[in-house]
């Protein structure tokens, strides 16, 4: 075993919580960052009217469900 003084014990004890909770947070944004992608995967936005809807149909180019124009299937940027 080996000797530890008062303030090493609380320099480890603090290091220790302070892992725990920079892990814990650094998995949880990674889980919301997975399920942001996941929500916006089909997302879409019409170029005409920018109009945003869900299209999960496999067509290439979708119909806008408001003006009815044909939609590219590009990625929407969330900043």
């Amino acid at each position: 075993m080996f000797r530890l003084e008062l303030h090493q014990l609380l320099y480890a004890y603090t290091g220790f919580c302070l892992a725990i909770v920079l892990i814990a947070a650094c998995l949880h944004n990674m889980r919301r960052s997975h399920r942001e992608h996941l929500a916006l995967r089909h997302l879409l936005k019409c170029g005409l009217c920018a109009f945003e809807f869900r299209d999960t149909s496999g067509t290439e180019l979708p119909r806008c469900p408001r003006c009815g124009a044909l939609v590219n299937r590009d990625r929407i940027s969330r900043l």
